[in-house]
C-alpha cells in the first residue's frame, strides 16, 4: 500500500512538471505572437483565466485532474483527493489557432492598405505655390501686362501717314508683340529738319517693345539737339579771335569735308547714345523681357539706319534693286559669336538648327534682357547713306518678314504695287504681310513702307 501511494505521488509530480512546461512554452509563444501578427490584438486566456469547472450534475464537468487514478474503494482517497486539488491544472495549447490568428491579422492589413490606397488615389493634388511678383517701378506690370494686351492691341493694324505707310498683323502668340515709331517734321536748333522711323519686334512681353516705340525717338531728337549745341559751340571757339592755331590755313574744300564729316560723326554718336540712353532707362524698371530694332533717321540729305537684332531696314532703287542696309544680330554670325565668348558666354546650335546665346536667345543684341545683358547688348550697327534721285523707297520690317521673303522680293513687291498705281500705299505693305503668312510665318509681322523721294531737294 505504502508503495501505491509513493508511486501515486511520483505519478502527480510528473503530471505537475509537464503542466509546468507547457506553461513555460505558452508563454514563449505569447511573446513571439507580436512578430507573426503585429496587428492582432486576442491572446490564449491563461491557465488561471480558464473557466471555472462546471458544477456538479452538469454534463459538461470533467474530474480533475488524478481522479481517474484513483479507485472508488481505495482507503486513501481523501490524501489522493487532497493532493489531486493542490496541483495546478494541465493547460492544452491548440497551435492551430495560433495560425488562424496570424492569417487574420494580415488580412486585417491588406484590408487598411487597400484603403488606404483607395483614400490616396481620390485625395486632391497640393495646392501650387505661386511665387510673389518680381520687384519693378510703381505702376509698372513686370510682365507688360499681357493679358490685358488682347483687347488693346488689334489683330491687323493698317497706318497710312504723311510720306509712309505701316500694315502690321498678330501672329499666334497670345499678344502682339511688334510696335513702331514716327516723328516726322521736326526742327532741331530751328534750322535742320529731321524724321525718325522705327520698327521694334518685342519678346517675352509687350512691356520692353512698348517702352522702346516711345522712348527711343525722343531719345535721338535729344541727343541730336545736345550734338548741334555742342558743335556751335565749339565752331565759336575755333573762330574767336582769341584763339590761336599754329596749323596752317585750310582750304575752304578741305574745311567743308572736315565739317561734314565732323556732322556725321556727330550724328552716327547721338544715335548709338540715344539706344544705349533707351536702354538703360528701360532696365531700371525692373521688368522681364526685350525688343529689337530697326531705325531710320533722315537729316538734311542724309539717311542713317541703325539696327540691334534681327529687324531689317532693306533700301529699293529706282531701278528695282535691293540693297539690305542693316545685317542681322544673331549667334550664327561669326563676329558676334566671337565677342560673346569673349566676354565669358556662349552659343548654341540647338536641333532646329537655330543659334542661341547662352541656350536661350536667338539674337545677340536687343533693348532689355536684363539677365544677358553680360552677352546681349544694345549697343547699335549704324549706316549712313547720301540721299540721291535713285533712292526710292525703304522698306522697314521684323523678322516675321525677312524670315520668309528675301530683301529682293520684297522690293519687287513694292516696285510692282508702284506700276499698279498703289506705290506708298498700305496696299504693298498688306501684300507683304499676306506673302509671309501664305509661305507658313506663325510670328507677329510688322511691314512700313518709307517714301525717300519727299527727301530729295529737287
Amino acid at each position: 500500500m505504502l508503495h501505491g501511494v509513493r508511486f501515486l505521488r511520483s505519478a502527480v509530480a510528473a503530471l505537475a512538471r509537464l503542466a509546468h512546461a507547457l506553461i513555460i512554452i505558452r508563454s514563449s509563444l505569447l511573446r513571439l505572437m507580436p512578430l507573426c501578427s503585429p496587428t492582432s490584438t486576442s491572446a490564449i486566456p491563461a491557465p488561471w483565466q480558464q473557466p471555472a469547472a462546471a458544477p456538479c450534475g452538469s454534463k459538461k464537468a470533467h474530474p480533475p485532474v488524478g481522479t481517474a487514478l484513483m479507485a472508488l474503494d481505495d482507503p486513501n482517497k481523501d490524501q489522493l483527493q487532497a493532493l489531486s486539488s493542490a496541483q495546478t491544472p494541465v493547460v492544452v495549447v491548440v497551435v492551430p489557432a495560433l495560425k488562424q490568428q496570424q492569417q487574420a491579422g494580415e488580412r486585417a492589413v491588406e484590408t487598411k492598405t487597400a484603403a488606404a490606397s483607395k483614400a490616396a488615389r481620390g485625395r486632391r493634388p497640393p495646392r501650387l505655390a505661386i511665387p510673389a511678383p518680381m520687384a519693378c517701378a510703381p505702376g509698372v506690370d513686370p510682365f507688360g501686362a499681357v493679358a490685358d494686351l488682347d483687347a488693346e492691341v488689334a489683330t491687323e493694324l493698317e497706318v497710312q501717314g504723311e510720306g509712309f505707310c505701316l500694315a502690321s498683323r498678330r501672329g499666334v502668340r497670345h499678344a502682339m508683340e511688334d510696335g513702331y515709331g514716327v516723328i516726322t517734321d521736326h526742327t532741331v536748333q530751328g534750322a535742320s529738319q529731321l524724321a525718325f522711323y522705327g520698327v521694334y519686334d518685342g519678346h517675352g512681353g509687350r512691356a520692353a517693345v512698348d517702352f522702346v516705340a516711345d522712348k527711343l525717338g525722343k531719345n535721338v531728337v535729344a541727343a541730336l539737339a545736345a550734338s548741334t549745341t555742342a558743335s556751335q559751340q565749339q565752331q565759336e571757339q575755333e573762330l574767336s579771335p582769341s584763339s590761336s592755331s599754329t596749323q596752317p590755313p585750310k582750304t575752304s574744300a578741305a574745311v567743308e569735308d572736315e565739317a561734314e564729316q565732323e556732322q556725321v560723326d556727330a550724328v552716327v554718336a547721338a544715335i548709338r547714345a540715344a539706344y544705349l540712353t533707351t536702354d538703360r532707362e528701360f532696365l531700371t524698371q525692373g521688368v522681364r523681357g526685350g525688343a529689337c530694332a530697326a531705325t531710320a533717321l533722315v537729316k538734311d540729305g542724309e539717311l542713317f539706319v541703325a539696327n540691334v537684332g534681327d529687324c531689317r531696314a532693306v533700301l529699293g532703287s529706282r531701278s528695282g534693286v535691293a540693297t539690305a542696309l542693316t545685317s542681322d544680330h544673331t549667334a550664327a554670325r561669326e563676329d558676334e559669336r566671337r565677342r560673346i565668348e569673349s566676354s565669358g558666354g556662349y552659343v548654341s546650335c540647338g536641333s532646329s538648327g537655330v543659334w542661341r546665346v547662352q541656350d536661350c536667345l536667338a539674337v545677340s543684341r536687343a533693348f532689355g534682357d536684363a539677365s544677358m545683358k553680360a552677352w546681349v547688348t544694345c549697343e547699335p550697327e549704324v549706316s549712313r547713306r547720301r540721299l540721291t534721285p535713285d533712292c526710292r523707297f525703304l522698306v522697314v520690317a521684323s523678322d516675321g518678314l525677312w524670315n520668309k521673303v528675301s530683301c529682293q522680293e520684297a522690293v519687287d513687291v513694292v516696285v510692282s504695287a508702284a506700276a499698279a498705281g498703289t506705290a506708298s500705299s498700305v496696299g504693298s505693305c498688306k501684300e507683304l504681310v499676306a506673302l509671309a503668312r501664305n509661305r507658313g510665318s506663325r510670328d507677329d509681322i510688322t511691314v512700313m513702307l518709307v517714301d525717300l523721294q519727299q527727301f530729295i531737294s529737287q
